[in-house]
C-alpha cells in the first residue's frame, strides 16, 4: 500500500457553535453565536457545523438553529446535525426555507453500547432510522454525512475492532452516502491507529471524503489529526479554544472545555508545515478572542497566549 501524497489542501470545519457550545452550561444568545461564526467564516474556514437540529427541551442551546442559519452568509459552507427522521425533516425545512445546508451529520456509534447509551438505539434499529434519514435528506440535495463515533473505542465497551468501524462505512456507502467521519468520541485514540483506520478506510473506499474528528481529552487530538492527514483524510473538525468534545470537562470542575482539537493550535501547525488551508491565522486569533469573550472565561488555545512561531531566514 502506497503513503498518500502530501495534501495540496486541508478543509478544516469549524465546530464551536455547534460540537463546541452543545454541553456549555449557559444558553448563548443568537447574536453571540453569529458574532463567533461571522469571525471564523471570515478567516477562511472551510465549513461552519453551526448547529444541531434536536429538541430545545433535550438542548436547549440549539432553540435558536434556524435564527442562527438565517444570520450566515450563504457564501459559507454550513453543516448541521439531527440524530432521527424528525429532525431531518426540520433540516430539510430550514434548507428550502431559511438557508442552504451543505452537509448534515448523523451519529452513529460503532460501539454498540455507547449507541444504546447515547441515542438509545440498539445498531438494527438504529441502521433503519439512519436509513430514512438518509433518504430524506439526499432527496433534499443535503450532503449526509455519518459520523461513526467511538471508532477508536469507548468507555462502556473497550476497543473497537477495526471490522465493526469498515462494516459501518461498507452499510452506509452501500445507502449512497459518501461523506463518513471517524471520530474519537472520548479521546482513545493514538496516532498509530489512526494512521492504520484512515489508511485502510481510503484504500477501500476512494471515492468518500472521510472526516477527521478528534477529541483532545489525552493531550494528542492534533498528534491524532495530522496522522489522518498523513493518511489520506482532506477535511478534519476543530473547536476554536478546544471547547466542547466528551466528556464534558465542565462536568470535571475546569474553567471551560478542553474535548475538541484547537482550531487555532491546528491550523498554526499546519502553517508552519506549509500545508495550505485557505485561512487567515491572524483573523482566526481573532475569532478565537471573541469566543473566548462570548463565553466569559479563557479557553485552551496556547498560539493564543504564545503566537505563532516567527520564521526568520537562516544564511
Amino acid at each position: 500500500m502506497t503513503a498518500p501524497s502530501a495534501p495540496s489542501s486541508i478543509s478544516v470545519c469549524e465546530a464551536w457553535a455547534r460540537d463546541g457550545i452543545q454541553g456549555w452550561p449557559e444558553t448563548l444568545t443568537t447574536g453571540d453565536k453569529l458574532r463567533v461564526i461571522t469571525a471564523a467564516a471570515a478567516s477562511g474556514v472551510g465549513e461552519i457545523d453551526a448547529a444541531s437540529f434536536v429538541p430545545a427541551s433535550v438542548v436547549p442551546q440549539f432553540a435558536d438553529a434556524e435564527q442562527v442559519l438565517a444570520g450566515i452568509d450563504e457564501s459559507v459552507r454550513i453543516r448541521v446535525l439531527t440524530v432521527n427522521v424528525r429532525g431531518a425533516v426540520r433540516v430539510v425545512e430550514a434548507h428550502r426555507s431559511v438557508r442552504r445546508i451543505d452537509r448534515c451529520g448523523i451519529p452513529f456509534s460503532a460501539s454498540e453500547p455507547h449507541n444504546l447509551a447515547n441515542l438509545r438505539r440498539a445498531h438494527a434499529a438504529h441502521k433503519e432510522q439512519v436509513a430514512a434519514m438518509v433518504d430524506t435528506l439526499g432527496e433534499a440535495d443535503i450532503d449526509p454525512l455519518i459520523g461513526v463515533a467511538t471508532a477508536w473505542g469507548c468507555p462502556i465497551q473497550g476497543r473497537v475492532e477495526p471490522d465493526t468501524v469498515f462494516g459501518l462505512v461498507d452499510w452506509a456507502y452501500g445507502r449512497g452516502v459518501r461523506s463518513i467521519m471517524f471520530g474519537d468520541t472520548t479521546g482513545m485514540a493514538d496516532p498509530r491507529g489512526v494512521t492504520q483506520l484512515f489508511t485502510a478506510a481510503v484504500a477501500q473506499w476512494p471515492d468518500v471524503d472521510f472526516i477527521a474528528h478528534f477529541h483532545d481529552n489525552r493531550g494528542v487530538g492534533i498528534a491524532n489529526t495530522l496522522a489522518a492527514i498523513g493518511a489520506g483524510v482532506r477535511i478534519v473538525d476543530a473547536s476554536l479554544g478546544g471547547v466542547g468534545g466528551e466528556p464534558s470537562a465542565v462536568d470535571q470542575g475546569d474553567v471551560g472545555e478542553s474535548g475538541n482539537v484547537v482550531t487555532e493550535d491546528l491550523v498554526a501547525a499546519l502553517q508552519q508545515m506549509d500545508v495550505p488551508t485557505g485561512i487567515d491565522l491572524a483573523a482566526l486569533l481573532h475569532a478565537g478572542r471573541l469566543a473566548e469573550h462570548v463565553l466569559g472565561r479563557p479557553l485552551h488555545s496556547r498560539i493564543q497566549r504564545s503566537g505563532p512561531v516567527r520564521r526568520t531566514e537562516i544564511h
